[in-house]
């Protein structure tokens, strides 16, 4: 490695897909998917479990949707993706960063509002600071079909892939939780507000409930459930801030009493009461307690960001008369606003259906099918 490269040496360009080289079939490489995130429920417990006054719970899940990549070594750092559009989605151009595979670099690139991989960088940085990795790595995303800033949890989609790919390259032979903490403190890095509930999508397809509680470490409890469960998920072509949301949220929570309510005791009676739903494979239950927890947002939760979670667009489609027939009950995702909303489907043919009709209504919108598949013998 040429330690002799400064700064100016990093280098991010964008240019057409068919330029680049391609890594397939090198003996080197490994080959890495990693899901986006879906909180079923529990937003914001993450964080607010910090301030001591209750624990916070949420149930999440990989989506059937991700990032597909190879990984090898390599002198520097370099990481290749797809650009998306205005939309989020991905266009047949690729950007590139190659930066010197040093601490100094790599926090550097970590630090840059203006660059496009940051967060990238910041988990290299982590994995050199925390893991001891001195060499570079080669990552190339070949495939996403992960919709970008809509609140499924790509950025710490990539973050996790990042510290996969170190892992596997290096046989570090890290522990998914050791792998979670690098990734999460990496985005943190960059001046993220991300919470801990986003890395779990390490955990791909298994549904996981993950328990916050001040000055300890998050449990990650595995759930198993009986039956298959058809959802979808849809990206509503809107808008939203998540760093006002959250800045707008965290700034009244010490002094709400109805905030503190929503995010701690409502919660936990919530997502206790979906945990044995997905358990059972109790589609219609988890239905109807995805409605009552987005009726509890509304009203506890919504009024202290009042801009940012009117969310025009998530209201209107949970509303859709069309769908209703189809659909046992639906909430907004992640932060809220009008990012993402999902559903719970009477069947899968239901959430064709369902998917059909709100794509020849809101050809804006672009639906994505998620199914909670059954886990042991004999389930149905």
């Amino acid at each position: 490695m040429n330690r002799a490269i400064g700064r100016t040496a990093r280098r991010t360009i964008s240019v057409p897909a068919g330029l680049n080289e391609t890594m397939s079939n090198r003996d080197d490489s490994v080959k890495l998917f990693v899901p986006g995130r879906l909180c079923l429920f529990g937003e914001h417990s993450d964080w607010a479990a910090q301030y001591g006054v209750h624990r916070g719970y949420c149930l999440v899940i990989g989506t059937d949707q991700g990032l597909c990549a190879e990984a090898r070594p390599h002198e520097q750092f370099v990481v290749q993706t797809r650009l998306p559009d205005e939309l989020g989605r991905p266009t047949g151009r690729v950007r590139t960063m190659s930066c010197p595979a040093q601490p100094d670099e790599l926090l550097a690139a970590a630090k840059d509002p203006q660059e496009f991989f940051r967060y990238c960088a910041g988990v290299a940085y982590r994995m050199n600071r925390d893991a001891g990795v001195t060499g570079g790595l080669e990552v190339r995303i070949n495939a996403m079909d992960l919709p970008l800033r809509k609140g499924v949890s790509s950025s710490a989609a990539v973050c996790i892939l990042i510290a996969k790919a170190f892992d596997a390259v290096y046989d570090l032979r890290l522990f998914p939780h050791e792998l979670m903490e690098i990734a999460y403190s990496g985005e943190r890095l960059t001046g993220s507000q991300c919470g801990r509930m986003d890395q779990a999508c390490i955990y791909g397809k298994t549904p996981v409930l993950l328990t916050f509680e001040e000055g300890t470490d998050i449990r990650v409890e595995p759930v198993f459930p009986a039956g298959k469960i058809s959802m979808f998920f849809v990206d509503l072509a809107g808008n939203k801030d998540t760093l006002r949301i959250l800045s707008d949220l965290q700034s009244a929570y010490p002094e709400s009493e109805k905030l503190r309510t929503a995010l701690g005791a409502g919660n936990e009676r919530l997502v206790r009461a979906a945990y044995r739903a997905i358990g059972n494979g109790d589609a219609e239950h988890l239905g109807k307690l995805m409605t009552e927890a987005q009726k509890n947002f509304d009203e506890l939760v919504g009024p202290h960001s009042p801009e940012q979670l009117a969310s025009p667009l998530l209201h209107e489609l949970l509303a859709f008369d069309k769908i209703r027939e189809h659909i046992h009950g639906g909430k907004g995702v992640g932060s809220q606003g009008d990012g993402t909303a999902q559903f719970v489907a009477r069947s899968t043919a239901d959430r064709d259906l369902a998917m059909d009709k709100i794509a020849r209504a809101y050809p804006r919108m672009q639906c994505f099918p998620l199914t909670i598949t059954a886990q042991f013998p004999g389930a149905r």
